[in-house]
């Protein structure tokens, strides 16, 4: 049998949980629409890392869920810090992915560029690509 011991979560700790992810997906919103608040534009544009500051708060409020309302926080405690950690890396692999999303119509010339136009390559794929 089991020896976990129960525990009573207070709802304080359950409303000032909710009240923590309420304020961080209107920090999110913030960072992604800063116009449905009527702000200008530039108000709160970090670039190309606005979307690792909504992998970081998408990651926090992913922790808040899982340590409260899915009782990690209770649990034993290594538990929570491979959960925790998971979280954690997969927000970060997610977000340096992402990393490039504002430089992909930047092609360099030399590799956008063929190397050799008149290559016999190049007549073959124009007649198979005209149908014939």
């Amino acid at each position: 049998m089991s020896n976990h011991e129960n525990h009573i979560t207070p709802l304080s700790t359950y409303l000032i949980v909710f009240s923590g992810l309420i304020l961080c997906t209107v920090l999110t919103l913030l960072t992604a629409r800063p116009d449905l608040f009527y702000l200008d534009a530039s108000f709160f544009d970090l670039g190309s890392f606005n979307i690792v500051l909504a992998m970081l708060i998408a990651s926090f409020k992913a922790s808040l869920v899982l340590m409260f309302f899915m009782h990690l926080y209770y649990d034993n405690k290594l538990n929570l810090a491979l959960i925790l950690g998971s979280v954690v890396f997969v927000g970060i692999f997610i977000a340096v992915t992402m990393l490039d999303v504002n430089r992909r119509e930047v092609i360099y010339d030399i590799r956008g560029k063929l190397v050799n136009p008149d290559a016999k390559i190049y007549e073959k794929i124009d007649n198979s690509s005209s149908g014939h």
